[in-house]
């Protein structure tokens, strides 16, 4: 990522270009199997026109004092986390059809899953992991992309998920990481982060803080451009449906976890959003084993920061400056 230096009477300009994340995959740190490339072009498969990735804007049933104070938490570079803990497939996707039986959680691969929609019994304490989309409710099959189906194995395997099937699916032979491209993107996250934090004027900060925001656009512009191939060597929507459900599923799980401290949700929203009262965050990131990462400096990817503070009554905490999905959890600057 190029730097621009200047001395302090410059006027720096804001006006930077959107970070070719992609093509900094594709050259530089491609997803490799035994040193070979992937199927970057591989033909696209029906399902991956119908895939499902779980969204929600849930909000507890329950009744909270009047007043009292919510923070609601977002994940910190919550994509760039997603990508580096996801597999994708490597080789391109075949159809195997219905399984006999459930597959352990550790045999899931890449791809697309048919299933029918489980029955989710705690509706009361968390969203169905699935989300709350009326195509949930309104649906009785759903075509999911591995990520999700692994979640709904973990329930499973633990008891709290009804019963469910995988009734078609694409699955690919071959599989890989993003682990080279996640680190060289972490990074240059740290030091976009660290010349805002060493920035000596007002003037120059505004200038990192564009230089970071541009960053974070081309990141999340990589995954849009995946889906289409416009203009790229890459044309795999299967990796950025991964990428989304995997931060879907990781999101979802922290609030779950968060639900066995004794403490309630308050809200979900915008995939990546969780508040809960102000003061069960304390509590919860005190305990020996925290149900999440937590880390207010927005540094760590993948962990939860504070956004925002509303109030019961005030303000509905479930609708508080909810971002689209396509922001990835790195508004802290």
């Amino acid at each position: 990522m190029t730097v621009t230096h200047s001395t302090e009477t410059d006027t720096p300009s804001t006006d930077v270009r959107m970070f070719p994340a992609l093509k900094v995959m594709e050259r530089q740190t491609p997803p490799l199997k035994y040193g070979r490339p992937p199927y970057w072009r591989a033909p696209i498969v029906p399902a991956s026109q119908d895939v499902y990735i779980p969204t929600w804007n849930w909000t507890s049933p329950h009744d909270f004092p009047e007043g009292e104070a919510v923070t609601v938490l977002d994940v910190n570079a919550a994509y760039l986390s997603a990508m580096g803990s996801a597999s994708i497939a490597h080789s391109q996707l075949i159809q195997h059809g219905a399984f006999r039986q459930l597959p352990d959680k550790s045999d899931v691969r890449p791809g697309y899953y048919k299933i029918t929609v489980p029955y989710w019994a705690f509706e009361g304490t968390i969203v169905h992991p699935l989300g709350d989309s009326t195509r949930v409710q309104t649906e009785d099959v759903l075509w999911v992309a591995a990520p999700t189906l692994t979640l709904l194995l973990e329930l499973t395997e633990e008891g709290h998920l009804g019963h469910f099937e995988i009734v078609d699916s694409w699955m690919a032979d071959v599989s890989t990481q993003f682990r080279s491209w996640s680190a060289r993107l972490r990074s240059i996250r740290d030091e976009c982060m660290d010349r805002i934090v060493m920035s000596q004027t007002e003037t120059h900060r505004a200038q990192e803080v564009a230089r970071y925001d541009a960053f974070k656009q081309g990141y999340s512009a990589a995954l849009s451009m995946m889906l289409t191939g416009e203009k790229c060597l890459t044309r795999r929507p299967d990796w950025a449906h991964t990428i989304y459900a995997q931060h879907a599923a990781s999101t979802w799980r922290k609030a779950w976890r968060f639900t066995f401290t004794g403490h309630l949700l308050v809200a979900m929203g915008a995939v990546d959003e969780i508040a809960v009262l102000s003061a069960d965050v304390v509590d919860a990131i005190a305990r020996p084993k925290p149900p999440f990462r937590y880390d207010d400096s927005g540094r760590m990817p993948g962990a939860l920061k504070p956004k925002k503070v509303t109030f019961i009554g005030c303000e509905p905490p479930q609708r508080a400056d909810m971002v689209a999905l396509i922001d990835d959890g790195d508004d802290i600057l």
